[in-house]
């Protein structure tokens, strides 16, 4: 047979049965040629004796086909040898399945070459061992693709050898998952080069266990990025030795947030020289503990920075022993003016004049701590003036009730910082009266948070003017209540942007007023999402405009519900686009009413999908006119059940052009009556395709006339079958 098989062709070849490929010995491979062995389908591969699978050659193995090679069963990767399994292809490699690479001894696992290793993909890297990962040597690990390591689970990279988890290049470290990170030992870490510890990221570094940072090497916590340093939590800070604290440079100091300077004592911070002692941000200097800077020596004290010293509470301030005030220079107590103001006492502030209170500066003031400002008289609040107002800060304006508020003149109250206007408390917010909030500048607006947002009152609401509706962001709309929406005008919800819109979740948006839905623009209806316009009733959707219709997202048409489209007029359905109309669900579809169907434009119906053809019921494709017929595409045509098109009436039948005939199917003329084929033209005859041929009935075939029987092509004769042949030849004959 070895002979005979290597004459026939490839194609000849994939048509081989499975008995008949179980009956080749190794000796009838012999010889194939490239093309001839890459011709076995998978099927056939999994047929042959796993004797002729392991007396292969590494190049015949080489020459299958990637798909072929997943025909290999467990039996036959048992047989296969070590040199076999190194000849498979980086492209078969791939192409095995994860049941396949789980059936590799640990021999065949280890005679993956680094090529093949990084062939790997992730979810069969998933079924290896650690055992089968360790035996890989480091330019083999090395060469995994970074977007394979994710297939391998923690677990196994927990057992990885220290010297592969040190071949992984920084590329690859960069890759690996927080869980995973997390799962690797502290001797594991420990075998990390500087390299590959200054590459890992800020969330890799966060997801590590307090007891591997306080085994980092010096070396390893001297490369971390000023990035890693400022992500370490609280906890992993406070594990780092004071070996490693020492190490840190200025730029790594610098790094430190607050919440990590927090954990500093004195002694650690001493640790710090003078250079790195003034690189701390001022932002963080303010979280030293009071123990901790009244531990300071005097010449750390002194390196403070003139921004720094500003940063400081007045509860530092007054934590500092006489030795380090005595420290400080000319320029460090010039920075402490606006700070003394809050060494104040609370009840000499209660019983402070407005007067003098007027008087003080912004600077001055800004000093108070809100215990102080607290302690103001109303009387004094009212006598504030519109640049103290202005420097006033979140903390300030917190303990002002309503009352406080509304004693502010209009212009006192847009003079308050966009920045402090968070300060304000829900129930403050709630107690304004409309014309202040009218007097609320965009900016101001922007900056309220969600929670106040949701404080305000309907009647506060509609005090907006629709220039301060569209500074709103998105959380903002977010966080107003449904009650309040509901008095929402159609002129403030015109205003909103798309963006501002889509922020709003179903029940907001459901709860919207049928005056405020008709008022949407082109351009507000273009963006709605899926999840919002399924809240909207076939009343709603009728109010839009015809442009606005046509304006929806086809990806967004998915959301309206088979009712709210059942109760779309006609005339609405008719101005839909054509890929708005292939977008719909076969669901969507189905719930058209036959009014709606009848509104459809050819083109419209003809942009209907096979899947959106498919849903149509026979009742549907009984009563289609010659129109819409006559619209089908030839892919729209032959995606018809043999149902769908045994409902067409003989009108309809006639109707088909050439075009529609060519594309029809053999189960489709396998349909066709006498009449309805000798309704056909004998150029229509003509255009039936080869393959529709065989499923002309005889009966269909013997009621042609002659005319029609002579029609035929050459072609389309030499594809019937002979029952075919003689019905045709005796139909003739009669004629």
């Amino acid at each position: 047979m070895t002979s005979v098989l290597a004459n026939i062709s490839a194609r000849q070849i994939s048509q081989l049965s499975n008995t008949q490929i179980e009956a080749l010995t190794s000796d009838d491979l012999v010889g194939l040629s490239a093309a001839q062995v890459k011709a076995f389908t998978s099927t056939q591969v999994s047929a042959m004796g796993n004797s002729v699978i392991s007396s292969l050659s590494t190049q015949v193995i080489s020459q299958l086909a990637p798909k072929s090679v997943t025909g290999l069963t467990l039996s036959q990767l048992e047989a296969i040898g070590t040199n076999q399994v190194s000849g498979l292809t980086t492209q078969q490699v791939t192409a095995l399945y994860t049941s396949q690479i789980d059936a590799f001894s640990d021999e065949q696992i280890e005679a993956l070459d680094s090529k093949q290793v990084s062939a790997l993909t992730s979810k069969q890297l998933a079924v290896l061992s650690a055992e089968d990962l360790n035996s890989f040597t480091t330019a083999e690990i090395a060469s995994i693709k970074k977007t394979s390591l994710s297939g391998i689970s923690p677990a196994v990279l927990a057992e990885l050898d220290t010297d592969k988890l040190a071949a992984l290049t920084t590329a690859q470290i960069t890759s690996l998952s927080s869980s995973q990170m997390a799962a690797l030992t502290n001797e594991q870490f420990s075998s990390l080069t500087g390299a590959q510890f200054a590459a890992l990221s800020a969330r890799q570094i966060a997801g590590l266990d307090e007891d591997i940072i306080g085994d980092l090497t010096t070396t390893q916590f001297a490369a971390m990025t000023t990035k890693q340093i400022a992500g370490l939590t609280t906890e992993q800070f406070e594990a780092i030795g004071t070996a490693n604290l020492e190490a840190l440079n200025a730029d790594q100091v610098s790094a430190l947030n607050a919440k990590q300077v927090a954990t500093l004592s004195a002694d650690e911070l001493n640790t710090f020289t003078t250079a790195e002692i003034a690189a701390i941000k001022k932002t963080s200097i303010s979280s030293i503990t009071t123990t901790a800077l009244a531990g300071l020596t005097t010449d750390r004290i002194a390196a403070l920075t003139t921004s720094q010293m500003a940063s400081l509470s007045s509860i530092q301030m007054a934590a500092l022993t006489s030795s380090q005030l005595s420290s400080l220079t000319s320029a460090q107590f010039g920075s402490m003016t606006a700070k003394q103001i809050a060494g104040l006492a609370t009840d000499t502030l209660a019983n402070m004049s407005g007067a003098k209170l007027e008087a003080m500066t912004t600077r001055q003031l800004s000093a108070f701590s809100t215990a102080q400002f607290d302690a103001l008289s109303s009387d004094s609040i009212a006598a504030l003036n519109e640049a103290q107002v202005a420097g006033l800060s979140a903390k300030q304006l917190a303990t002002l009730s309503a009352t406080e508020l509304n004693s502010f003149t209009d212009s006192e109250i847009a003079s308050i910082k966009k920045a402090s206007v968070s300060g304000i408390t829900t129930d403050a917010i709630a107690g304004l009266s409309v014309g202040k909030i009218a007097s609320f500048t965009t900016s101001q607006i922007a900056s309220l948070t969600s929670a106040q947002m949701g404080a305000l009152t309907s009647s506060q609401l509609a005090a907006l003017t629709p220039e301060q509706f569209s500074a709103m962001s998105a959380k903002q709309i977010a966080g107003l209540s449904t009650a309040t929406i509901t008095n929402l005008n159609g002129e403030q919800l015109e205003a909103l942007t798309t963006k501002q819109l889509s922020a709003f979740s179903t029940d907001q948006f459901a709860s919207l007023n049928a005056g405020s839905i008709e008022a949407l623009t082109d351009t507000q209806v273009a963006g709605l999402s899926a999840k919002l316009l399924s809240t909207l009733t076939a009343a709603e959707l009728n109010s839009f405009s015809d442009t606005e219709i046509a304006a929806i997202k086809k990806t967004s048409l998915s959301g309206l519900t088979t009712t709210a489209l059942a109760g779309l007029d006609p005339d609405k359905v008719a101005v839909m686009t054509t890929s708005q109309i292939a977008s719909l669900s076969a669901a969507q579809i189905t719930a058209l009413t036959p009014d709606q169907f009848s509104a459809l434009t050819n083109d419209q119906f003809s942009s209907l999908t096979v899947k959106q053809i498919s849903s149509l019921s026979t009742s549907v494709m009984a009563n289609l006119d010659e129109d819409r017929l006559k619209a089908m595409t030839s892919k729209q045509i032959a995606s018809l059940s043999t149902a769908q098109f045994d409902a067409l009436d003989e009108d309809n039948i006639e109707a088909l052009s050439a075009t529609q005939i060519s594309a029809l199917s053999a189960k489709l003329t396998a349909t066709l009556s006498a009449e309805e084929l000798d309704s056909f033209t004998t150029s229509e005859i003509a255009s039936i395709s080869k393959s529709a041929i065989s499923g002309l009935t005889t009966s269909a075939l013997s009621g042609l006339s002659g005319e029609k029987l002579a029609s035929f092509t050459k072609a389309q004769v030499q594809s019937m079958s002979s029952a075919q042949v003689n019905t045709v030849i005796a139909a003739y004959q009669n004629n």
